[in-house]
C-alpha cells in the first residue's frame, strides 16, 4: 500500500471518481421483461461451446437486472453439460454491486503476450529464491496463478453476494487470501473499463491487492500499433473529516511502443517484492529486505512483437505430414462398459465388508483387494 507520507505527491495522480462512472455498454431497455438478459448470456455460452462466437468481441458486457444472475445460475443448473463447460472453459467477471457481467474471450495475441510477461516476472522471482535471506524465503511462497478466480464480498451486504473476477494474470503468496499483483491486458472496450477494474481489485480486497498492471494493445485505432502501460495502487489519504482508501494511477497510460510499432525507451514495468502480498504479511516475512522486479519497455515491446509474429506466421509454420494413403482411424463410440453380474456381486460384497469394518471402527483394517 502507498504510504500516507507521499500523500501530497500522489494526490496529483489520483483519477477523479467521476471517471469511474461510465454507463454500461449494453444497458437493458427500461420496458424489458424480468430476466431478459439471462437467456442472452446462456445463448452466448452455448455459442462459445459450439465454436460459433468468432464474430464476437473479446470483451462482451451485459448489464443485468435484479434477479438476472440468479436466473443464469438456475438455467445452468438445468444443463449439466453446459455448466461443466462454463466452469472449465469460459472466463467471466461479475460485479455484484453494479450487476455487470463481462464474458472474456481473449485473442491469441493477448494470451501469448501475457504468457511472456508472466514468465518474465516469475523468472525474476525464481532468481530471488536462490538466495538464503528472508527475501528468498518470501519469494519461494509466491507463485503465478494466471486466471484463478477471485471472489470479493459485497460491502455492507449481509446476503452473502460476491463479485467474481478472472484476471489475465495474477501472483499469489501462499498465505494470502488475494493476489498481491494482478495484470490485465486491455483493448478497445476493455480499456474503457480498466480503471474501474483496478478500483475493484484494490478497494474490494481492502488493499490486499497491492498493484494492478494494465497493458493496453491499441488495436482500436486504425493503423496504430501503439501499446501503453498503466499501474494502479491503493493509498490512504486524510481529508478534513476522515481517512480514505483511494486508488492512485501511479503510471498513467504511458507508451512503451509507438504507433509504428517501435519501442519508445520507456523504463518499463517496475514492481517490488513487497507488492506480492498484503502489508502485514510483508512486514512479518520480508521486513526491509525488498527487491525490485523489472521488465524494460524494450522487453515489453519484444514480447508483444513476438506474440503478433507468431500469430501472423501460424499458417506458414511447419508441421508433420501424414504419408499419402494413410487413413486416420479413430476409436468408435461405445456405450459405457457394463459391470458383469458376477463382478457386481463381488463389488457389493466388498462394500458390505468395508462398511462392517468401518462400523466396528476397525482402524487397523487394510483393503488388499
Amino acid at each position: 500500500m502507498s504510504s500516507s507520507q507521499n500523500q501530497q505527491e500522489s494526490n496529483q495522480n489520483i483519477t477523479p471518481p467521476s471517471s469511474f462512472t461510465d454507463q454500461p455498454l449494453t444497458p437493458p431497455p427500461t420496458d424489458e421483461k424480468p430476466f431478459a438478459q439471462a437467456p442472452r448470456v446462456i445463448a452466448l455460452f452455448r455459442e462459445i461451446r459450439a465454436g460459433k462466437h468468432s464474430n464476437q468481441g473479446p470483451w462482451i458486457e451485459f448489464q443485468l437486472a435484479e434477479g438476472d444472475y440468479d436466473k443464469i445460475e438456475h438455467l445452468l443448473s438445468q444443463d449439466e453439460e453446459l455448466l461443466g463447460f462454463v466452469e472449465d472453459k469460459i472466463r467471466y467477471d461479475y460485479a455484484a454491486e453494479s450487476r455487470r457481467l463481462v464474458v472474456r474471450m481473449p485473442t491469441a495475441v493477448h494470451e501469448l503476450f501475457i504468457a511472456r510477461v508472466e514468465d518474465a516476472v516469475f523468472s525474476q522471482l525464481k532468481s530471488i529464491r536462490e538466495g538464503s535471506d528472508d527475501a528468498a524465503a518470501f519469494a519461494q511462497r509466491v507463485n503465478p496463478a494466471r486466471s484463478t478466480e477471485i471472489y470479493f464480498p459485497v460491502e455492507n451486504d449481509s446476503s452473502g453476494r460476491k463479485s467474481k473476477h478472472e484476471p489475465d494474470a495474477s501472483f499469489w503468496h501462499d498465505s494470502a487470501q488475494y493476489p498481491g499483483v494482478v495484470i490485465e491486458v486491455a483493448y478497445s472496450q476493455k480499456k474503457k473499463r480498466l480503471e474501474r477494474l483496478a478500483e475493484d481489485y484494490l478497494l474490494d480486497s481492502d488493499a490486499s491487492v497491492q498493484a494492478v498492471v494494465g497493458l493496453d494493445i491499441e488495436y482500436g485505432k486504425k493503423d496504430s500499433r501503439k501499446a501503453t502501460l498503466s499501474v494502479w495502487r491503493a493509498g490512504v489519504f486524510r481529508t478534513a473529516t476522515e481517512d480514505e482508501l483511494r486508488v492512485v494511477n501511479e503510471v498513467a497510460d504511458e507508451a512503451f511502443r509507438d504507433d509504428q510499432g517501435n519501442d519508445t525507451d520507456h523504463p518499463g514495468l517496475r514492481l517490488r517484492l513487497s507488492d506480492f502480498a498484503y502489508e502485514e504479511l510483508v512486514q512479518k516475512e520480508l521486513g526491509d529486505q525488498n527487491r525490485e522486479i523489472h521488465i524494460s519497455g524494450q522487453q515489453l515491446c519484444q514480447f508483444l512483437a513476438a506474440a503478433e509474429s507468431k500469430i501472423q506466421q501460424v499458417r506458414s509454420l511447419g508441421k508433420h505430414s501424414v504419408a499419402p494413403g494413410v487413413h486416420k482411424r479413430r476409436r468408435s463410440e461405445t456405450p459405457p462398459e457394463e459391470i458383469a453380474s458376477g463382478d457386481e456381486e463381488r463389488y457389493m460384497e466388498q462394500e458390505r465388508g468395508v462398511a462392517k469394518r468401518v462400523e466396528a471402527k476397525d482402524l487397523n483394517y487394510e483393503d488388499t483387494s
